[in-house]
């Protein structure tokens, strides 16, 4: 009787579990998210990225050499670098300029081909000996 109650319990914590932990044979919904991504600029999604470029349509803004210290569901953290076109004169003859910067990724959005995923960035950096604060819209 004990096996059969403890073949009992196992099992229950099978089903209840399964799709928590991802037991084998244990079905879980088609397609089912559990991860937050970030959508590139190639229609493919990422994870903790240690790089991602920020404006796909020129390409003059990036985040390099990042390090992430929470990636949830509602949002992620992270360091390293802001890399950006100065455009001065203009975004063809500017420079590009990198900025120490922490990134907090947020604003998550449901979508039905690529699941939850991160709408925005803020980026916090020091330049020229003033904080400053940036925001970027993702996955557009």
């Amino acid at each position: 009787m004990k096996r059969f109650a403890l073949r009992s319990t196992a099992l229950l914590v099978a089903m209840l579990l399964g799709p928590v932990i991802g037991l084998s044979g244990v079905a879980t919904p088609a397609g089912a998210t559990t991860t937050t991504h970030l959508l590139t600029c190639t229609s493919k999604t990422s994870i903790e990225p240690t790089s991602y470029l920020l404006s796909c349509a020129d390409a003059n803004a990036s985040m390099e050499s990042m390090k992430w210290t929470m990636w949830g569901s509602s949002s992620a953290r992270g360091y390293g670098i802001l890399r950006q076109n100065d455009c001065k004169p203009n975004c063809v003859s500017g420079k590009f300029i990198n900025y120490l910067s922490t990134v907090t990724l947020t604003k998550v959005v449901d979508t039905k081909k690529y699941g939850p995923l991160f709408s925005q960035a803020t980026f916090r950096y020091t330049a020229n000996g003033k904080k400053l604060g940036e925001k970027f819209g993702l996955a557009d």
